[in-house]
């Protein structure tokens, strides 16, 4: 065996010591840290959405079978695009006043481009934010479009489906527009929230939560696999929202 080949094996010995060492050292602080392992989780997000918008957006993603009243209500889902965070929101006047997270906008900055279903884009500002701080219900915001006009408008119900009933989710997940995703209605707890097994990812936060009539039952913004009945993600219900919108246009 050449001296090179020895000295390549012991540096490289080396390095797989020294990276296991920081590797133990650093998990171990992670557990004693949780708000720097938080920190760090919602870093490596952000990194991803970054990596998303840097490619560029990808065709949409619509299930084989998707109800055409689900095809329909896409019209009125955008994508948000900000300085470090992507979203998805619902179009809720034909001016182009859009719902989303407060979690969304409070991290993506000022400046706003905001993706239709047709391709177009739009500049926006924000218009209101909620305080995630004070709950989940809190978690809201509106974003006005300049200069747009006849846009498709979300339609809502007031109501619920029945448990086990099928349920749609569209959004932006990873900056991917347009991905349709359905899952299972389990329940609206006590205190206004609904709880589904549809599958959501970063990026589909404030999108909606659908019932099979097309119409927008919740606002996806929390995914949790550790919440009650088999469910994954947690969604702000329509009576909720009509608690909590008009604060925010005040």
């Amino acid at each position: 065996m050449s001296s090179s080949a020895k000295k390549f094996d012991f540096e490289e010995l080396l390095r797989v010591a020294i990276t296991a060492t920081v590797l133990v050292i650093g998990s171990r602080f992670l557990l004693n840290n949780t708000y720097l392992s938080t920190w760090l989780g919602q870093a490596w997000l952000r990194g991803q959405q970054q990596i998303a918008i840097l490619r560029g957006a990808s065709p949409a993603s619509i299930p084989v079978g998707t109800p055409a009243t689900i095809l329909k209500a896409n019209d009125s889902v955008v994508m948000l695009q900000g300085r470090q965070s992507i979203g998805s929101g619902v179009i809720l006047t034909s001016d182009g006043l859009v719902l989303t997270n407060s979690h969304v906008v409070r991290a993506g900055g000022q400046q706003w481009k905001v993706r239709l279903s047709d391709g177009r884009e739009f500049s926006a500002h924000i218009v209101g934010v909620g305080d995630r701080k004070r709950g989940i219900y809190y978690d809201l915001a509106l974003v006005q479009l300049e200069g747009a006009s006849g846009l498709p408008v979300a339609r809502f119900s007031e109501g619920q489906p029945p448990i086990n009933d099928p349920v749609w989710a569209i959004g932006a997940p990873y900056g991917k527009p347009e991905v349709i995703t359905q899952g299972t209605f389990k329940r609206m707890t006590s205190d206004g929230i609904l709880l589904s097994s549809t599958e959501v990812h970063p990026g589909n936060s404030g999108g909606p939560l659908l019932n099979r009539n097309g119409e927008v039952i919740g606002i996806n913004t929390e995914i949790n696999p550790n919440l009650p009945d088999n469910a994954t993600t947690a969604s702000i219900s329509v009576s909720l929202l009509q608690e909590h919108l008009p604060q925010l246009v005040n």
